[in-house]
């Protein structure tokens, strides 16, 4: 969030029309460049798992690093590419205080990455630490956000897993 506030929204600044410090936009790329390591160690685990024999198999029969790469290691460790993936969106998903911080912590709804916003987390931890009466519509909308983020959690994982079947089935 320090380097959402203080390098990457002066630098937008000069060229995006961000009005305030606190936007979704340099919060959004401060998290993506967060993710990135977390889905590159996983992917380069999973990689490194395929056995030596199926690479060596593939020299073998004449394919080069980059064919032996694209079509031997890669189908066989698409699992775990799949499953780093889902695991740094769902980090991304969860995550509340970098976005809080670097987007505002502002509860209202906007398509507009150039100003602040909260995250869908930050609302439920924020409403559900006050003081919200049974059966208002603020008590409600802490189960609606909640099964909302479930619903987003069960479609990427759905689509995980058939993006692996379709892949599984053309190799």
């Amino acid at each position: 969030s320090f380097l959402a506030l203080t390098i990457i929204t002066p630098i937008l600044k000069t060229f995006l029309p961000i009005d305030g410090i606190y936007n979704q936009f340099s919060a959004g790329m401060v998290m993506g460049f967060m993710i990135v390591p977390t889905v590159a160690s996983l992917s380069e685990d999973a990689m490194s798992a395929v056995p030596l024999g199926l690479r060596q198999g593939s020299y073998a029969l004449g394919a080069n690093r980059m064919k032996t790469t694209l079509r031997v290691v890669f189908p066989a460790a698409l699992s775990g590419i799949v499953a780093a993936v889902v695991l740094g969106v769902a980090r991304a998903i969860g995550e509340t205080m970098i976005l809080a911080i670097a987007a505002g912590n502002e509860a209202k709804l906007t398509l507009n990455p150039f100003e602040g916003a909260q995250t869908m987390t930050g609302y439920i931890a924020q409403i559900a630490s006050g003081d919200a009466p049974q059966g208002s519509p603020v008590y409600y909308s802490l189960f609606a956000v909640g099964a909302l983020l479930f619903v987003m959690t069960l479609v990427i994982n759905l689509i995980s897993i058939r993006l692996v079947r379709r892949f599984r089935q053309v190799y």
